[in-house]
């Protein structure tokens, strides 16, 4: 984008307190064989997002990206965005993964 002029920042949030996990599309057909998956993932998101950041953390933060006169790449999105983000330099993949699949309810 930038021979057109444009520069491009990420804003990533983590878990933010919406509706979001009810506007998800839902498959034609599920599949069996991740019920137990999907079942786990959701409660798991759910009290994520409960327990998240208030969307104004997440709209102040594209309003800074979007006004910064020397934008950065990348904005974390409240506290546990700037966690992860810390964390995801310092562990290793393998590890971070790892915990994510932990948190989630999936299977190692």
């Amino acid at each position: 984008m930038r021979p057109f002029g444009i520069r491009v920042s990420l804003v990533e949030p983590a878990y933010t307190r919406t509706a979001f996990e009810d506007n998800l599309a839902a498959p034609d057909r599920s599949l069996e064989i991740y019920d137990s998956a999907r079942a786990g993932m959701t409660v798991s998101v759910r009290k994520s997002m409960e327990k998240g950041d208030a969307p104004e953390v997440v709209a102040n933060t594209v309003l800074a990206a979007a006004t910064d006169p020397a934008p950065k790449k990348r904005y974390a999105a409240g506290k546990m965005a700037r966690q992860v983000s810390f964390l995801r330099r310092f562990v290793p993949a393998s590890a971070f993964d790892k915990s994510l699949r932990k948190q989630l309810g999936l299977p190692a």
